[in-house]
């Protein structure tokens, strides 16, 4: 472990403990609403559908709740929002329990379960840098990577043993139990993680319309939180729309069972992690991560090419493992320079948009990409995304020399402040 690894704080492990447990409950769910939709339907459009089912709701309660991620006590927010997502779970265990099985309460499920897990990044990513020092930090975003995709490799093979041997019900009674344990470890964290170095008049007398307005504006006039919200939105519309479409990927060129699914699901986690752990390497160096962004762009364009082959489940996978291990260097490198770039009184706001684009970009990009592969066929809408990629990463390869510039200093003054 180095010197600057942020396991060494105890706040920090406390949190990333509870985190194991949580994103291990997401992806369980999020697994078990995708296999059914496609045992339902058997429909690209229709995983597509219940993908932006997942995300779409982002668009509205992200934005709201960075602006209560400014303003509150962090971490209650969170035990608040873990309560939720158990409550949401419980409600499913019981409507799948006492009616039939149909598209329309799965559906209905989902999107129930998107619009709460909408309101917990903010808070979550917000509340990182105030349980770790700025050098801790590079360690944090990529430990936080590794937990988030280590559970995509995990939650789906437990999730089909449950669905094997318990069924759905199985599957959410668990996901239940892992959302109660995350809010009880977090209930150990200390109680003073609010927003710091705000004026108290402004949380007073600002509504939250102008709290927001002022976000939009601060993101909008940093060139380097543009650029980040560009090239989260190229990598939402490509390698992300692709991972939210594996259920129906498995299911047409595979033989469409659970298994295959998890497997490709595991394939494409452990790219993430790899991907984390890189990240959580890279220490300080703005310039240094920029390239590594920029190079990840121009890799995933040609990893891409294999999948308009007819591919068996190994190499199909071996593909899809690159994808990810290359959307997830776009995306852990995007957070760890946002951070470093925002205000602490604005983190909240500032982390929403980007979270806004990074997750409900992808539920755009599945249902359109999910419509093209349902009426125009795979290999069509394969070859879309490939050229999108590389057109996006001439576009960015043309300015390589401004965003080295507008990405530095690689340590903005006004950067992190962390609660002791």
């Amino acid at each position: 472990m180095s010197s600057t690894s942020a396991l060494h704080n105890s706040q920090f492990r406390i949190y990333f403990v509870a985190s194991c447990f949580a994103t291990m409950a997401v992806w369980m769910i999020r697994f078990l609403f995708g296999w059914l939709i496609w045992q339902q339907t058997e429909s690209f459009l229709w995983v597509g559908v219940a993908s932006t089912s997942l995300l779409l709701p982002s668009l509205i309660i992200t934005p709201i709740f960075g602006v209560i991620a400014d303003r509150i006590n962090l971490k209650w927010g969170m035990i608040y929002w873990l309560a939720c997502q158990s409550a949401v779970t419980l409600l499913a265990i019981g409507l799948l329990s006492l009616w039939p099985l149909s598209l329309t309460l799965l559906l209905s499920l989902t999107l129930a379960f998107g619009v709460i897990a909408g309101a917990g990044s903010p808070l979550r990513l917000t509340l990182i840098p105030k349980l770790v020092t700025p050098d801790e930090l590079s360690n944090a975003v990529g430990l936080g990577a590794m937990v988030f995709n280590s559970s995509r490799i995990v939650a789906p093979a437990l999730s089909a043993w449950c669905l094997t041997f318990m069924g759905p019900i199985g599957v959410l009674v668990l996901g239940g139990l892992a959302f109660l344990a995350a809010a009880g470890l977090n209930m150990l964290l200390a109680d003073h993680y609010s927003v710091s170095h705000r004026p108290a008049k402004d949380v007073a007398t600002n509504n939250g319309w102008q709290d927001f307005i002022a976000g939009v504006r601060f993101s909008w006039s940093n060139p380097v939180i543009r650029l980040i919200c560009a090239l989260t939105l190229i990598n939402s519309q490509v390698a992300r729309s692709l991972m939210e479409l594996l259920p129906a990927l498995s299911g047409l060129f595979t033989a469409g069972t659970a298994t295959d699914l998890a497997t490709l699901t595991a394939f494409a986690g452990g790219g993430s992690i790899l991907g984390g752990w890189f990240m959580s390497t890279l220490g300080r160096d703005s310039r240094r991560l920029v390239r590594v962004l920029i190079g990840a762009m121009l890799l995933t364009s040609v990893a891409i090419l294999p999948l308009l082959f007819a591919l068996s489940i190994w190499p199909m996978s071996v593909s899809i493992g690159l994808i990810s291990l290359l959307m997830t260097l776009l995306g852990t490198g995007s957070q760890i320079l946002l951070q470093r770039q925002t205000q602490d009184a604005m983190r909240g706001r500032v982390l929403s948009l980007w979270i806004t684009i990074a997750i409900a970009g992808p539920a755009f990009g599945a249902l359109v990409m999910g419509a093209v592969a349902e009426f125009l066929g795979f290999p069509v809408m394969l070859a879309l995304m490939l050229v999108l990629s590389l057109l996006s990463t001439a576009w960015l390869l043309r300015r390589r020399e401004l965003i080295d510039d507008r990405a530095l200093p690689a340590e903005p003054e006004s950067t992190i402040h962390t609660l002791t």
